[in-house]
């Protein structure tokens, strides 16, 4: 067993509700479907599970059926003068030993400024279909897409903006080419796309093991500078984001390099500040608490209200699509019904919260 897969094992214990030596990994690899890392990285001779081996095959087949499909769209749309920029996850597929070793939902592609509905008709039009009121999310026979005009929706919740903000102009400016799986298309640059990860896991309360184990490889990319990712994190707000990503890193013992080691002796986060991250960390398929989290990265507490009302209450638009059986004429009755939504989920943050300590506890004995 390498040192990538045992660091990953890591990150694993790291997010139990009981993290010592007696987690059983083998049956946690398929929950977090690590399984093809699992393999790439067995010690020649070692014994691997079958069942890794065969998800393994089955992700390495899937994942290029949906990637060769997308290519062939991508093409119809660079014919009609229209480009997308492919961002982490699918376009960190590079940094992995294959194709199989980082299973995908979907593929996040930004738009040019402007461009978006453009781009979902040309699909639209290539015989790709869209979800009633979620116009940028596409399907083809084999692939998913989720169009973006903005890294963080911020046109659904404009106060995003305060907790970290990456102009699409200037991301658009700085994009590169990458191949991913055979295929070239455009990308992030290096600083955009760990900036793009880091909060993009946060936000979603690091809800997959996967995304920390990203973080890990493109900070350990040789192609990053980190007085760049250092000056682009601060800059635009994101400094927190990183940095707390860094410390679950840190915490499960994976390897950095010394720059960011130091940035993370430098910055790292307080004591309370990384017991709520580990927190977070287990309760992550059941929390909502790393975005709240991330929104209290904004330095001003103005900011953080604004942007909790905004999250609480959204638009009547942007309500309508968590509550999709809602007809619009009946958008009042919507904040009722997120209200109630709300309620249900204060009491699973509580049960959560309680739950998991008292696990920790009695298993220690």
């Amino acid at each position: 067993m390498t040192t990538a897969i045992q660091q990953a094992f890591g990150l694993l214990r790291l997010g139990t509700a009981d993290p010592g030596p007696r987690v059983d990994i083998t049956a946690a690899v398929p929950s977090e479907g690590l399984e093809g890392l699992g393999v790439a990285n067995a010690q020649p001779g070692g014994s691997v599970p079958a069942a890794w081996k065969q998800m393994h095959a089955a992700t390495a087949a899937t994942t290029t059926i949906a990637l060769q499909e997308l290519a062939a769209a991508l093409r119809e749309l660079h014919a009609q003068g229209l480009e997308v920029l492919m961002l982490p996850g699918a376009a960190l597929l590079r940094l992995y030993p294959d194709g199989g070793c980082r299973p995908m939902d979907d593929v996040d592609l930004l738009c040019p400024p402007d461009h978006l509905d453009a781009i979902a008709q040309a699909l639209v039009d290539f015989g790709w279909t869209t979800v009633p009121r979620y116009p940028d999310l596409l399907s083809g026979r084999h692939v998913h897409v989720d169009l973006h005009d903005d890294l963080f929706h911020c046109g659904r919740i404009e106060a995003r903006r305060q907790a970290g903000w990456l102009d699409p102009t200037q991301v658009w400016s700085r994009r590169r080419r990458i191949v991913v799986e055979g295929i070239e298309v455009w990308g992030l640059c290096a600083a955009d796309e760990v900036l793009y990860t880091a909060a993009h896991a946060l936000r979603h309360s690091y809800r997959r093991i996967t995304w920390l184990i990203d973080l890990a490889l493109q900070l350990r990319a040789e192609e990053l500078d980190i007085r760049s990712l250092r000056s682009r994190a601060e800059a635009s707000g994101l400094a927190r984001s990183v940095l707390f990503g860094v410390s679950l890193l840190h915490a499960a013992g994976v390897d950095l390099p010394e720059s960011v080691s130091a940035w993370y002796r430098e910055c790292a986060p307080g004591r309370m500040s990384a017991r709520l991250l580990h927190w977070i960390l287990a309760a992550r398929q059941s929390t909502s608490a790393g975005e709240v989290l991330w929104y209290w990265t904004c330095p001003s507490r103005r900011d953080r209200l604004r942007l909790m009302t905004e999250f609480v209450f959204p638009r009547p638009d942007v309500l309508l699509q968590v509550f999709p059986q809602v007809a619009r004429r009946l958008a009042p009755i919507a904040y009722a019904l997120r209200c109630g939504q709300l309620v249900m989920c204060l009491v699973r943050e509580l049960v959560t919260m309680t739950l998991i300590p008292l696990t920790r506890k009695a298993r220690r004995g």
